[in-house]
């Protein structure tokens, strides 16, 4: 890699109240030196004792610590707006100011062959509107077979990522019952997930979204995504590591969590699919080990459904035998004994 060459993809960089984690991304970012930088922090919980201060110090060690040229824009908080609109009107100022560019939050740790994959694909599909997002994370660390460097799936991963205008354009934080119930009866839905089971676990999440009950704002760009019939594209190997698990957390408090500090692998030569497909294999994989969806095992479901229907057809079939003979007998005069 070269060191003095400076990354022409703009950079946003969303952090908060961490300076361990932040230090450690902001150095995998200050290698790439990046030509545009977006800073965006959320003000401090009035409620924390002496957060204030630890959410200053986040900021002032970032901009004491840009040490290259380039254009630094900042997004202070005073108040705190929490997770979900914190970070999701950071990601529209983002890209209120540029076409495009790189997403990462202040917990996940790229790989150094991150941004030239981010950067690659970004231009590759600038063009091409049904390519929504760019993960970084692979939640399964596996290459499934094939030399593909990356796959298309429906569901993204925002751990380290990346993305257009033209795409972000369609996220709303707030997504209304109308719009919830729209999607979920549409064809779309069943076209999305043709499995019963994934219906059942996308319609509790997107009900609980709209009943705001989660404080987040990935589910809702997970139904922008989905409305659109949208692509999103995976790494055929982990570049990113979320070193943000702790009891402290937000969401990742769990540090037993098999996604906790994963492996990071490098990917410099890019292998473009020969075609804009899903592939169900690693969507499939995704659902059942990401999301804990049991689509597999539906295979026990319809062939039980299956059985029952050959066991109502029968008994109906049955039941219409019993009663034609009866009609049978009733009609016809009895033999002397």
């Amino acid at each position: 890699m070269n060191h003095n060459k400076q990354l022409d993809v703009p950079v946003l960089f969303l952090t908060f109240n961490r300076l361990e984690t932040t230090i450690q991304v902001f150095e995998q970012i200050k290698k790439q030196k990046p030509t545009q930088f977006f800073l965006a922090s959320d003000g401090p919980r009035v409620d924390k004792i002496d957060e204030a201060n630890v959410v200053h110090s986040v900021r002032k060690y970032l901009l004491d610590s840009i040490d290259w040229r380039c254009e630094v824009h900042t997004l202070f908080r005073s108040k705190n707006l929490g997770c979900g609109k914190a970070v999701s009107s950071a990601i529209t100022w983002f890209f209120d100011n540029v076409e495009y560019g790189i997403i990462l939050e202040d917990d996940c740790l790229p790989s150094d062959s991150f941004f030239k994959y981010a950067k690659e694909l970004l231009l590759y599909y600038k063009k091409e509107p049904s390519v929504m997002h760019i993960g970084g994370y692979n939640p399964l660390d596996i290459s499934l077979n094939g030399t593909d460097s990356y796959y298309f799936t429906k569901i993204h991963q925002c751990w380290g990522w990346a993305s257009w205008r033209r795409s972000w354009k369609n996220f709303s934080y707030d997504i209304t019952i109308e719009e919830y119930k729209n999607f979920i009866h549409s064809r779309k839905f069943k076209q999305v997930f043709p499995h019963i089971e994934e219906r059942r676990y996308w319609k509790r999440v997107f009900r609980e979204m709209t009943d705001q009950k989660i404080n987040t704002w990935d589910y809702q760009w997970t139904f922008a995504i989905l409305k659109n019939m949208g692509f999103c594209i995976n790494p055929c190997r982990n570049l990113i590591s979320n070193i943000g698990f702790s009891k402290d957390a937000l969401h990742t408090t769990d540090i037993h969590n098999k996604n906790n500090n994963a492996l990071r692998y490098e990917i410099f030569d890019i292998n473009h699919p020969a075609e804009i497909i899903l592939n169900k294999e690693f969507t499939d994989r995704i659902s059942e080990e990401h999301f804990n969806i049991p689509i597999n095992h539906l295979f026990r479901y319809y062939v039980r459904n299956i059985f029952k229907d050959i066991i109502l057809f029968s008994m109906k079939r049955f039941v219409k035998f019993c009663i034609n003979k009866f009609k049978d007998l009733k009609d016809k005069p009895l033999k002397n004994l």
